[in-house]
């Protein structure tokens, strides 16, 4: 009991001293006021890891300064706490359709709030409105490629999934060529190979996957989800043994051995709609550095809080 008191005696004195912090650092630039002051609040909390506090002040902060110069920060870190501290999507859908209203005047400072927002439909299962995000993020890229092929391959992944696979074929292959670098171009090219598989057309799966295979400068990680797929086209062909040796390669590279054990298993067993299944909508697509950069860093601070 003795050291359950001091704990908790321990986490207010904590507490109050943050919140004595805060209002030094207030008084400390300027006597800041009003909006002024929760920026302030706001910005000390989040850095701090008291994210709920955090979420308070940024919103007292949009509240009172309606033309404020930080509102896509207030924006963006209230989305970052809903999703990545309190696992809240629906709140974080609602604060993101408010934002790309306020923002639809400043594309490019809009691009990322409807990128992020059509991933989080998207996780929702609402793949038509996440079109209809990533659709709006190709209006307002003005003219910026790597923008524009970005939406374009989560288009795709979200139309193979609703069965559109021509529709997906056309926008990955138009992403390949508009692709700004070997990296974008290897993503698309495995996504295109995978439409095609889930659609049993493996000689064009096949190819692409070679291809892929043979690009100098495509990240580890394509290469290898590309030899894993390449595995099921060689299967389609009947050609076990080459079936075998690639899975083999992949022994100490594919994040689960134990993975490309049970496959060795598997191999001849397979039926179509076995590896239609496997193929899922949306395996390997390129991640949000809206989302992943914000939630990570959101949750490691809050752990280190701790």
């Amino acid at each position: 009991m003795t050291a359950l008191r001091h704990s908790t005696l321990s986490i207010r004195a904590c507490a109050l001293v943050l919140a004595a912090l805060l209002l030094l650092a207030a008084c400390d630039r300027g006597a800041a006021t009003g909006a002024a002051q929760d920026l302030v609040i706001a910005r000390e909390a989040y850095s701090t890891g008291y994210f709920l506090e955090a979420e308070t002040a940024y919103e007292r902060y949009l509240q009172s300064d309606p033309q404020g110069k930080h509102r896509l920060e207030a924006w963006t870190r209230l989305v970052d706490i809903s999703t990545g501290v309190k696992g809240d999507t629906g709140k974080a859908v609602t604060l993101l359709e408010t934002a790309t209203l306020e923002f639809a005047s400043r594309p490019k400072d809009n691009w990322a709030l409807l990128f992020r927002l059509g991933e989080l439909y998207e996780q929702l299962g609402q793949r038509k409105k996440a079109l209809d995000a990533w659709g709006r993020c190709l209006d307002t890229a003005g003219g910026d490629t790597a923008r524009a092929v970005q939406a374009q391959m989560r288009m795709a992944i979200a139309d193979r999934a609703l069965g559109k696979s021509d529709t997906a074929v056309d926008l990955l292959t138009q992403s390949i060529t508009q692709a700004p670098d070997v990296p974008t171009k290897s993503q698309a090219m495995y996504e295109l190979a995978q439409t095609y598989g889930m659609t049993w057309n493996w000689p064009k799966a096949k190819a692409i996957l070679e291809e892929i295979l043979a690009l100098e400068k495509a990240p580890q990680e394509v290469k290898v989800m590309s030899t894993y797929l390449l595995v099921d086209a060689y299967e389609a062909e009947s050609n076990l043994p080459k079936a075998r040796e690639l899975l083999l390669s992949l022994k100490d590279t594919y994040p689960n051995p134990e993975v490309i054990m049970a496959r060795l298993a598997s191999l001849g067993q397979r039926t179509e709609s076995d590896v239609a299944a496997k193929l899922r909508p949306g395996t390997g697509s390129p991640s949000s550095d809206m989302e992943n950069a914000g939630s990570a860093e959101v949750r490691r601070r809050r752990v280190s809080a701790k």
